[in-house]
C-alpha cells in the first residue's frame, strides 16, 4: 500500500474526469467475464505517470515479502492500466491479472464503512465484509482463505500492489448514488 497526494493525482484526475465527460467517445475496456462494472475505460495520457508513482512499489513488496532476485529483476511497465465508475451493487467476481503485478488505487469512494455497515447489517448478523477489496490466498493446510480490506472514503489516493496472479475481487458498497472510481492495471517485466 502507498497513499499519494492530490498535487501527485493531478494529471490522472484530469484524465478521468475528461473520460468521465465523453464516456460515448473513450477507449472501453471490458472484463465483463470477472464482474458487473459497466463503466471501464482505457487508462492512455496519464499511463507514465502511473508507472512513476507505482513500478517503485515493486521494491517494498519484494523486500516484504523475501521474492528471490531472480523473480524480482528486469524492468517492468504498465501493460494496461484502466479506470473503473462503479455504481452501487457492481462488483468483481474473484479473478486474477495477466501479468506480474497488478494494482488498484481509489480516487473516489463516497461512502463512510460505518454507512455500509449500518445499511447491511441485521440484529444477528453484521456485514463486516462489505465494499471490501479482497485478496485470496492459500494457508499451510492447502485452505483458500480470503483476506478483506475494507475500502472507504478513508482510502482515497491509496493503491494496492500485488502479484498479478494472485486471485482477488471487489465487493459491492451500497450507500451511495455516487461512483467509487478506481484505476487498475496489469504490470508485467
Amino acid at each position: 500500500m502507498n497513499t499519494f497526494t492530490n498535487e501527485e493525482l493531478h494529471p490522472i484526475r484530469n484524465e478521468v474526469a475528461e473520460i468521465h465527460s465523453t464516456f460515448q467517445t473513450a477507449q472501453t475496456v471490458d472484463h465483463s467475464f470477472a464482474g458487473a462494472i459497466k463503466k471501464e475505460y482505457e487508462i492512455i495520457k496519464s499511463k507514465a505517470l502511473l508507472e512513476d508513482l507505482v513500478l517503485p512499489m515493486k521494491h517494498a513488496f519484494t523486500e516484504c515479502f523475501h521474492v528471490p532476485s531472480y523473480e524480482s529483476s528486469g524492468d517492468l511497465f504498465i501493460k494496461q492500466a484502466w479506470v473503473n465508475f462503479q455504481k452501487a451493487g457492481e462488483f468483481m467476481a474473484p479473478h486474477t491479472h495477466n501479468g506480474d503485478y497488478g494494482f488498484a488505487l481509489y480516487l473516489k469512494v463516497p461512502f463512510t464503512l460505518q454507512d455500509e455497515l449500518d445499511h447491511l447489517s441485521t440484529p444477528t448478523k453484521a456485514a463486516n465484509q462489505c465494499s471490501s477489496f479482497v485478496l485470496y490466498y492459500t494457508d499451510a493446510m492447502g485452505h483458500v482463505k480470503p483476506e478483506f480490506i475494507p475500502i472507504d472514503k478513508d482510502w482515497e489516493n491509496t493503491v494496492i500492489f500485488f502479484p498479478g496472479t494472485m486471485l482477488h475481487s471487489v465487493q459491492p458498497f451500497f450507500t451511495s448514488s455516487d461512483y467509487r472510481i478506481t484505476i487498475s492495471g496489469t504490470i508485467q517485466k
